[in-house]
């Protein structure tokens, strides 16, 4: 065998990732109210970029001001809505925190002044959920109270709204629900107190059979208490504060077609700074100070043709969804199956740059906001050809919400009257995997007596 070292000239191919095709990449992934702080970014480190401060400013649409007297209309409350309930779901929604909202409420009960600042403290203390995690002995060594006058205390915060909130534990937080809401009957405390698991396992039968009731008035009282909310404090939280969509890319119907357009703000004009190309081009200009502007000027001048290269991109590959998804963004039919695959043969690009250019970016349509990616579909065989995911899973959610709650469908049944009835091919398991993403429990958990 020869060994030793020798020189080999070989061609090949490969894709060497430069910083300009990062920084492309980069872009093209961001969503709209990103790239707005991207771009903010590089103005402030990049003095060969400005904005295009000549480009017209958008014009302000009409206002339907007749559609939007109904949608304030005035509605007369209804006999069973609880004011209070209001009051708390505004109280969410203004940003006001569980502490704010329970500090208001007790600072107007007319509490005792040596006590409300115990409740005041206590209220501090409680997590997000509502809960209280530290102990009565804690707060009263951190504030100099006795065990008593806290644990006073919070039975005061126990009794403010939302109920429940103040509780110690799951139990305790249901409990005090059930006493607010004058629900407490024997059968529901024990339930709470002693049989969670079995509630949550819908264990109708074997509960009816240890405390010697009948199925249905277990049924009953489970129906009640699933009502309850177990993290009366979590509306307030800042984790579920609204979060506003600024769509990437708008499909609207103009004269029965649909026509695609990438939002302004999505793709913000940019300009190399006049002032600044002049002093690089100044020949009395320090040599240094040109280098770095020159520098400069290649990153400004990659920005802009990748936030344009941005649009098109969009533009392309929302133009070829639309094209696909037509029956249902004109509200004709169901989505179709659609993979990226296709989307990318249909825009001349890469799956790689569908997948980039839909996730996280979302479109304006007649039927409403999405998320691109939430447009493709995958599908089943059926004897017609192919259905798409969405349309077996609403199948499955029509026949769980008709079927005999006594005798409700296993997955196997559900996945039988799908081939018998829709030619759908699908395995038991699927149809469990699809009624588990719908949140819908199993057929015990269903079941239900009477």
């Amino acid at each position: 065998m020869k060994q030793g070292y020798e020189l080999k000239i070989e061609q090949s191919q490969k894709l060497t990732l430069t910083p300009a095709l990062l920084q492309a990449i980069n872009v093209l992934q961001l969503n709209t109210m990103q790239l707005d702080q991207y771009v903010q970014e590089q103005l402030l480190s990049n003095p060969m970029l400005e904005r295009d401060e000549s480009a017209p400013p958008e014009e302000p649409k009409a206002i339907d001001w007749a559609e939007y007297a109904k949608s304030v209309a005035y509605e007369p409350m209804q006999q069973d809505e609880d004011p209070a309930d209001d009051t708390r779901e505004t109280a969410g929604r203004s940003g006001m925190t569980l502490a704010d909202f329970l500090s208001t409420q007790l600072q107007t009960s007319g509490l005792r002044s040596d006590i409300l600042p115990v409740c005041l403290y206590v209220a501090c203390c409680l997590e997000d959920d509502g809960y209280l995690r530290i102990s009565l002995e804690e707060i009263a060594e951190q504030t100099g109270a006795d065990v008593n006058t806290v644990r006073q205390a919070l039975l005061h915060v126990q009794g403010m709204d939302p109920a429940g909130v103040g509780a110690r534990n799951l139990t305790e937080c249901l409990s005090l629900q059930l006493i607010r809401s004058g629900l407490d009957t024997p059968l529901a405390m024990v339930l709470v107190k002693e049989h969670l698991e079995d509630i949550a396992a819908n264990r109708i039968g074997a509960l009816a059979k240890t405390l010697g009731v009948k199925p249905v008035d277990i049924q009953d009282t489970c129906d009640i208490i699933r009502t309850l909310d177990p993290k009366p404090g979590q509306r307030f939280s800042k984790e579920t504060e609204a979060q506003y969509i600024v769509p990437d890319v708008f499909i609207e119907l103009r004269d029965g077609q649909l026509a695609v357009s990438v939002s302004e703000s999505a793709s913000p004009r940019l300009i190399i700074s006049p002032y600044y190309r002049h002093l690089l081009e100044d020949p009395q200009a320090d040599a240094q100070l040109k280098d770095f502007l020159a520098d400069r000027l290649n990153s400004a001048a990659w920005l802009i043709r990748s936030i344009q290269q941005r649009s098109q991109t969009i533009l392309g590959v929302t133009g070829a969804i639309a094209k696909m998804q037509e029956a249902f963004l004109k509200n004709k039919g169901p989505l179709v199956p659609m993979t990226l695959a296709q989307i990318a043969q249909m825009a001349g690009v890469h799956e790689s740059t569908v997948s980039r250019c839909t996730s996280g970016k979302f479109v304006q349509t007649p039927r409403g906001v999405f998320e691109l990616k939430d447009l493709f579909r995958g599908g089943l065989s059926s004897g017609g050809g192919e259905v798409s995911t969405e349309s077996v899973k609403q199948q499955i959610r029509a026949y769980i919400e008709g079927e005999d709650g006594k005798h409700p469908l296993s997955d196997q049944a559900i996945a039988e009257r799908l081939q018998e009835e829709k030619g759908v091919d699908i395995s038991r398991r699927t149809v469990a995997k699809y009624r588990e993403g719908l949140g819908i429990p199993s057929s015990s958990g269903r079941k239900r007596f009477e």
